[in-house]
């Protein structure tokens, strides 16, 4: 039975994070897909919704709730987004390098901040 604490508070911890991110990060991102479409860059809030659940589930169920280590959480998390931004660099002609490592880190960083700041809230 999963503890619907941890999922909570990490589900809003994902997303609080990501989102910071993101903001942070925003004009990265946009240069990025102009490069790449010629276009500006349009959120489907749909697809961010099911990805972030995808993500959110994957994390509790492989780390949170079985409680495995923040360094797991890492290199699920780097996996899952190279996964991502290794496709994108295979397929995409005008898809950079530094956008591939970047992501990729932001992805094992996310997941094992989010695991840590989860395991320290709820004990």
């Amino acid at each position: 039975m999963w503890n619907l604490k941890k999922l909570f508070v990490s589900t809003l911890l994902f997303i609080a994070i990501d989102a910071m991110y993101l903001y942070s990060s925003k004009k990265t991102f946009e240069d990025q897909i102009v490069k790449v479409q010629r276009v500006i860059m349009q959120m489907r809030i749909e697809g961010a919704v099911l990805c972030y659940l995808v993500l959110v589930f994957g994390i509790n169920y492989f780390i949170i709730q079985p409680k495995n280590s923040v360094f797991d959480a890492f290199v699920l998390g780097v996996v899952i987004y190279a996964v991502y931004e290794t496709t994108n660099y295979a397929t995409l002609k005008k898809w950079s390098e530094s956008m591939v490592v970047i992501d990729s880190l932001w992805g094992g960083i996310l997941f094992a901040l989010t695991t840590y700041l989860t395991y320290e809230i709820v004990r």
